[in-house]
């Protein structure tokens, strides 16, 4: 019997983009409001799925970079700190609504698959922190330096190389990962 599966696509559908506004406001809130679902939703549920498959090392992993996703906010907070809770943006609610499909199916192909599950989730991951680091958060800091605003710019540098650095650690995890599971094979 084949064993029942989670394309790459599905998972990478329960990726948020933030989005730029024409105002650094706007931008600000679209940061904050995908940097928390990351945080309080996305890499908890890869976390789930990892301790689901008895692979705590992972777990471990997606829940410190779910961290470090909130300080990201926080960061950014700390100079819109009038802005109180951002509304859930179009792309954000989008993401949810995919999580939630998979989650569904999810713990039954974890029982059948756990280990396509899981190298998906890191391949997702990767493409993730990449597509921030390298396009979206990018923009974001040129926006605020065209402003003037080298406080905001400063603030998406970091996060630029905080993503930069998140990446690396889900390369190295699913490059240690397939050579496991080519030894057990």
């Amino acid at each position: 019997m084949s064993k029942p599966e989670i394309t790459e696509e599905m998972i990478f559908q329960c990726f948020a983009a933030a989005q730029q506004s024409d105002d650094r406001a706007g931008t600000a809130a679209s940061f904050m409001d995908v940097e928390e679902y990351e945080n309080k939703i996305m890499y908890p549920e890869f976390a789930r799925w990892a301790r689901t498959a008895g692979r705590p090392d992972l777990a471990r992993l997606f829940s410190k970079v779910a961290g470090e996703e909130g300080l990201h906010a926080v960061w950014l907070r700390e100079i819109y700190s009038d802005m109180g809770t951002p509304e859930r943006g179009e792309d954000t609610a989008r993401a949810v609504d995919a999580l939630e499909t998979i989650r569904a199916n999810c713990d039954e192909l974890m029982a059948m698959n756990p280990e396509g599950v899981l190298e998906k989730a890191l391949m997702v991951a990767i493409r993730v922190e990449e597509r921030e680091y390298l396009d979206i958060y990018p923009r974001f800091r040129d926006q605020a330096v065209a402003d003037g605003d080298e406080r905001s710019a400063e603030v998406y540098q970091r996060v630029i190389d905080s993503e930069r650095q998140h990446a690396q650690w889900f390369e190295t995890a699913l490059h240690d990962y397939r050579q496991e599971l080519a030894a057990s094979a």
